[in-house]
């Protein structure tokens, strides 16, 4: 009878596996730290400072309770318009660049000579600082001395106001975050098009699937969790806009593109009330939980 021997790997984890995991709780450290000191602790900050009267230069002066949240959901217009400007801002621009990042994605994933400039292209505005896209797009839109303008009147059509028009200024900054964001989705929709089996392909051309067919019946198909990745976190981004309302427009002209977030900002550092900004952040906060846990569950619930 002989006797059980362990397999060298699984005597050395035995005998290495407390080494093995502090080395990898170093290497994770680092990003642990960030997360707790740069999104849970405020988050648990904000939360406190909610249920207070407070502000950063008078510090803490009165307890209020939920007296904040009441105020923001029955007392204060300016938050309702806040929310309606942002949920436009978010079913302008989802499904504009998850459509367009999509097409992309499928044109980019192609194995053609030049391909990987595309996607370079495609990509460089991605990692180009959103504060530099809004000062170089503010001065191409420019009514007075814009590229974009001159080149209107140059076909003999008149100049537009795009960022000082209540009815044009949240569509360009949709415009410029669409071309600022759709680059990060495509990369992503490229990386699970290159997952998609070529035989699933090959088969269905040969029973005389048409591309249209091929697209609809598997690229979509097998693109599901990629997409849902896609949808759920350019939601929370849209829902989450702010440095392009900040640099070009003010939340104006009005409050045309006053969304959510920028509204904050005003109420915490234009106005010192950092209680009531706190309460703000805190319900768009429970917003988006909610909205991300619904769109996960039907985005993915066919999964098992």
């Amino acid at each position: 009878m002989t006797s059980y021997s362990s397999p060298k790997p699984l005597r050395w984890w035995q005998k290495h596996r407390n080494r093995v995991l502090l080395v990898g709780l170093l290497f994770v450290l680092p990003a642990l730290v960030n997360f707790t000191v740069f999104r849970y602790i405020p988050i648990i900050g904000s939360a406190w400072y909610s249920f207070w009267d407070y502000s950063l230069l008078g510090g803490f002066r009165e307890f209020v309770g939920l007296d904040n949240y009441v105020r923001a959901l029955t007392r204060d217009s300016s938050v309702l318009n806040g929310f309606r400007v942002t949920l436009l801002f978010v079913v302008l621009k989802v499904p504009l660049q998850v459509t367009l990042a999509l097409f992309l994605a499928v044109f980019a994933s192609q194995e053609r000579r030049g391909t990987g400039v595309i996607r370079a292209l495609i990509f460089i505005p991605v990692v180009t600082s959103f504060i530099v896209v809004s000062i170089v797009w503010g001065m191409l839109l420019n009514r007075d001395i814009g590229l974009l303008n001159s080149l209107l009147q140059t076909l003999g059509l008149p100049r537009q106001s795009f960022l000082t028009s209540p009815t044009n200024a949240l569509p360009s900054i949709v415009a410029i975050a669409l071309w600022k964001d759709v680059g990060y989705s495509v990369i992503i929709l490229v990386a699970g098009l290159k997952g998609i089996p070529v035989m699933l392909y090959e088969a269905a051309t040969i029973d005389g699937a048409n591309a249209r067919q091929r697209f609809l019946f598997i690229t979509i198909p097998m693109l599901r969790r990629a997409l849902t990745f896609v949808i759920i976190t350019t939601t929370l981004f849209s829902f989450q806009m702010f440095i392009p309302v900040y640099a070009l427009t003010g939340g104006g002209p009005g409050q045309a593109t006053n969304v959510i977030v920028h509204y904050v900002y005003q109420q915490a550092f234009v106005y010192s009330d950092m209680g009531y900004a706190s309460a703000l952040s805190i319900i768009l906060l429970m917003i988006l939980f909610v909205v991300s846990a619904i769109q996960l569950r039907v985005l993915r619930g066919g999964d098992s």
